[in-house]
């Protein structure tokens, strides 16, 4: 059903002019409304990007934050999708008639990813898990896949861009059956965890086949009545999901016993492509992953992830399609589907602290392969000891270090306390080094003895790394080896930097950045290169 009317956006500032926004979305302006928290951002460009957070709401720019569009899913907006036995039914229709209503107005979209300003796919945390996917840019939402297990949380989601080919990561629950039926030869797994570009890295491998009525399957079954991660994967851009194999790979262990959904950032792509299956057909699978002339393909996915544990650590699991066929069966499915299967898992110790309400709640992976990995104690948030981890060369986190650990003649040094985001910009050019402002700390004369500014530290072809939380943000110029805390300041533009957010990401010549109560700022990086900031103790 068409969307009747756009909502208006009304943005108002948090205190006085210059301070970050605080977006509230009212269709009565007399009622006052307090505005949603923000935890899902996806930054398509320099103009364009989409936030995503608690009471439902779903909120895009196309013009860099100048306007904002309210296009949250309604149930007079909302259909589910067209395998669902109840058809093209309205959610408005299903729910006066049905028992199992649920509301969309109090869903909390915890991670959200687009392909562009009309393509986007929203994931809820609890409370009835659902995806939701948009083609026409908000106007209408499809229900993709949804699950009302009391016990479902999902936290992170991340699909490539490229290849459609993706992933949903949730805390434990028993997982629901599948059967598996064998047939068309799987093929035995390889040793080697093959990455185009150099990343070719030898993994633990899972060499075991599923065979029907053997030991092997009486095992899969009792698996299945201990609690797994929750699992769920795409090859088509979201449009549709299925659940992942159960196993070894997603059973909860001290390494890793939940995700933290503060970001949606607990989950890295580390590659994802289509190959063909025969020979000659290479090229035309990759154009068109969904049909080949011979209408085989390979879709494989490799990700990385880490979240909570007493000994938290960083798992790599890599899956390749396999050609047996395995069936879903509940009350609303019936689905035939080719399952993926695991032919890589790896878990890697990370130097972050364990312990309940501790771990990694955030990691950024550059496209050079470098990695940054933060964390801490939400409950404790000015805790930094053991908050941050990083990996000193491009090996996709086969190997970490952490902070106040030795590193040749220096000491490593941690975030100011816990962050629930982090991301990674693209190499700083020169054009960008000479047309930074003069810093306002300086223009002031407050530029104290103690702090310095990003633009003494940083060089041409350096990255910048952006961390932040709820108590502050931090910054570093050598992947996340020494960070260098953000006090509050007034930048040059006149902006209000005071630094609490949720989540980050970078575009082109822009970082943004979104947090509760509806806080959202984007600042241009040459004015983060002349940001006063404070040297670590």
């Amino acid at each position: 059903m068409p969307f009747s009317s756009k909502l208006i956006f009304y943005i108002t500032l948090t205190l006085l002019v210059g301070h970050p926004f605080a977006l509230i979305a009212n269709n009565n302006p007399v009622k006052p409304v307090k505005p949603a928290h923000y935890r899902g951002l996806c930054v398509l460009s320099d103009s364009v990007a989409w936030f995503s957070g608690s009471k439902g709401t779903v909120i895009r720019t196309t013009d860099g934050g100048k306007h904002f569009d309210t296009i949250s899913p309604r149930s007079t907006n909302t259909q589910f999708t067209y395998f669902l036995p109840y058809g093209n039914k309205t959610v408005e229709s299903y729910t006066q008639n049905n028992d199992a209503s649920f509301s969309l107005l109090r869903k909390d979209y915890r991670d959200i990813w687009a392909k562009n300003e009309n393509e986007a796919v929203i994931m809820s945390a609890g409370d009835s898990a659902v995806i939701l996917k948009t083609i026409d840019g908000g106007n209408n939402w499809t229900i993709v896949f949804f699950d009302f297990r009391k016990d479902i949380f999902f936290d992170a989601m991340e699909i490539d861009s490229k290849t459609g080919i993706g992933m949903v990561l949730g805390d434990p629950i028993i997982p629901e059956p599948i059967i598996v039926e064998v047939g068309g030869g799987a093929g035995n797994p390889s040793a080697n965890l093959s990455m185009s570009s150099g990343r070719s890295k030898l993994f633990r491998t899972n060499n075991s086949k599923l065979k029907p009525n053997s030991q092997e399957a009486n095992s899969h079954n009792s698996l299945n009545q201990q609690k797994h991660f929750a699992a769920i994967y795409t090859s088509d851009f979201g449009s549709s999901w299925n659940q992942l194999p159960v196993g070894d790979w997603n059973l909860p262990l001290d390494s890793l016993e939940s995700f933290f959904a503060a970001s949606g950032t607990s989950l890295v792509i580390i590659e994802s492509k289509v190959e063909a299956a025969e020979s000659g057909s290479t090229n035309l699978a990759r154009k068109h992953p969904i049909t080949t002339s011979s209408g085989a393909r390979i879709k494989n996915l490799t990700v990385g992830f880490a979240g909570g544990g007493i000994n938290p650590s960083y798992h790599i699991v890599k899956f390749k399609q396999q050609k047996r066929r395995t069936m879903k069966q509940n009350k609303r499915f019936n689905l035939s589907t080719s399952q993926p299967r695991v032919v890589a898992n790896e878990i890697i110790p990370l130097p972050i602290s364990g312990g309940p309400g501790s771990g990694v709640y955030g990691m950024g992976l550059s496209d050079a392969g470098h990695m940054v990995a933060v964390g801490g104690n939400y409950t404790l948030p000015d805790s930094f000891t053991k908050a941050s981890a990083f990996t000193t060369s491009n090996n996709f986190g086969l190997k970490w270090t952490g902070g106040n650990e030795q590193m040749g003649n220096r000491l490593t040094g941690n975030t100011g306390g816990y962050r629930s985001g982090v991301c990674i910009s693209a190499p700083i050019s020169s054009e960008q080094l000479e047309s930074h402002p003069t810093p306002a700390r300086v223009q002031m004369g407050i530029h104290k003895p103690n702090d310095t500014t990003m633009n003494s530290l940083i060089k041409s072809g350096n990255r910048i790394t952006f961390c932040t939380g709820t108590n502050g943000s931090d910054i570093s110029v050598d992947n996340g080896i020494i960070w260098f805390k953000i006090p509050k300041q007034n930048l040059t533009s006149g902006l209000y930097f005071e630094g609490s957010f949720n989540a980050c990401a970078f575009s082109s010549n822009y970082l943004w950045m979104v947090g509760n109560s509806g806080k959202f700022q984007r600042i241009p990086i040459t004015e983060l290169l002349s940001i006063g900031i404070k040297y670590p103790k």
